[in-house]
């Protein structure tokens, strides 16, 4: 996650902004009014202590720090998981509708009590209250207009908002740009597998899971984490020297940077090389293609097949299907060069006495046997919910010969479990 600032623009009026990206929170007679979204905004709103009652979806667009719907799931997590209220989410019927669609395609499904199967819930809809304004919304005193290219808020007749008069005078993109100029190009060849963790957190604390894979001249980004530029700089890698993504399924936290990466693509027409399986892909391209509706040029798609092998030169890549609540499916990997492989869990739940239900030999500790190295997805807190408990991974850790880091959690000075440290480059030579 990176930083963000919190400014008064009017009495009424604050804006989180971070990265060129901003959202703007208004006090109103019926609450706090957020005018659109970022990723990480879950983390933001919790940071400064924002509970808004309504939301303005705007209209949908992008750049190449993020997009302005990005970030709604996890609101909804924080709701479903730690308790919240049932918002209101006003804008066109069209921009409404669009966000509906696509939280309904990831948000809603979850494992069942047993966490065996996947099942649909109704969470979304006791989350996320429809109110489409055509082209006002109006609740008591307080009156919303949604127009094609503004919004305006007014709170017993005086107006409190315009968002054409608070417009940044800087685009997320100036911001993009500055910062890759701050970053040295790197085309050096690896002769050892190199992993960089640029964020070893979830949806609900620090940055998100993500880490770099360089071997000879490849450069692969695993899980693209929001804010690419500002996140990868941190650790001083420029973001054109990626060569190609995986996305290891469609949750928000695995591809919070997706829409940037597209409008990069857009920018330097240099197509994204996507690595994931076909399942996951098409799921990809129905929730982007409305942002960027030259996502067939943007995207150069590498199918990826469970239990075979995909060659990218000197490294191969093997991945499994994993157990967890997405039906479109959630991927493991084992990178392998340079006589070295690392093992990635990917999101899943690890358990022996699940795994002696629905048997899945690519389950068993054996899959990561020949790794020298695994980034383990891992929970402290929780032995039933639907991430891997400590317990079990330690257990795997007993199977196997190579070291288990655990990620995927806030971090912890004293955790019981060793973790992978964010920003560390870790060298399989």
């Amino acid at each position: 996650m990176t930083s963000n600032c919190l400014t008064p623009l009017t009495r009424e009026v604050k804006r989180i902004e971070s990265c060129g990206m901003y959202v703007d929170l208004i006090k109103t007679s019926r609450g706090t009014v957020r005018v659109g979204s970022m990723p990480d905004i879950s983390k933001f709103l919790s940071l400064h202590g924002f509970k808004e009652e309504i939301v303005v979806v705007p209209k949908w667009e992008g750049s190449m720090a993020g997009d302005n719907h990005t970030g709604e799931e996890f609101v909804l997590w924080q709701a479903q998981v730690r308790g919240g209220i049932r918002k209101h989410y006003v804008g066109s019927p069209a921009n409404v509708e669009q966000m509906h669609h696509n939280l309904d395609k990831t948000f809603s499904f979850f494992f069942d009590s047993n966490r065996i199967s996947i099942i649909k819930k109704r969470w979304l809809n006791n989350w996320f209250s429809r109110q489409p304004a055509a082209p006002v919304y109006e609740n008591g005193p307080l009156k919303i207009v949604v127009a094609k290219d503004n919004i305006i808020l007014s709170d017993h007749g005086k107006t409190l908002y315009d968002r054409l008069e608070f417009k940044p005078s800087q685009s997320p993109d100036t911001h993009v740009e500055a910062v890759l100029t701050s970053v040295a190009r790197d085309s050096a060849s690896r002769q050892g597998l190199e992993i960089k963790a640029v964020g070893t957190g979830n949806g609900f604390a620090g940055t998100v899971s993500s880490c770099i894979v360089r071997f000879d001249r490849q450069v692969i980004w695993i899980d693209p984490c929001g804010y690419p530029a500002h996140n990868l700089a941190r650790h001083g890698v420029h973001w054109d020297d990626i060569t190609h993504v995986i996305i290891t399924h469609n949750h928000e936290d695995h591809t919070q940077g997706f829409s940037a990466c597209l409008k990069r693509a857009e920018h330097t027409k240099i197509p994204i090389n996507l690595i994931t399986a076909p399942r996951i892909f098409e799921l990809l391209k129905k929730q982007f293609i409305l942002l960027c509706p030259g996502f067939n040029r943007l995207v150069n798609f590498i199918p990826l097949f469970p239990g075979t092998p995909l060659q990218l030169g000197s490294i191969q890549l093997d991945c499994r299907w994993n157990h967890h609540f997405l039906p479109y499916g959630t991927l493991g990997f084992r990178i392998s060069a340079g006589g070295k492989m690392l093992g990635f869990s990917g999101d899943t739940k690890l358990d022996e006495t699940i795994n002696t239900i629905i048997n899945r030999d690519e389950l068993l500790p054996q899959w990561f046997a020949s790794c020298d190295l695994v980034f383990h997805e891992i929970d402290f807190d929780n032995p039933g919910s639907v991430h891997t408990h400590w317990k079990q991974v330690e257990k795997l850790q007993q199977s196997i010969s190579g070291q288990i880091l655990g990620y995927h959690t806030p971090f912890l000075a004293n955790a019981p479990f060793p973790l992978v440290q964010e920003g560390k480059t870790y060298y399989l030579e």
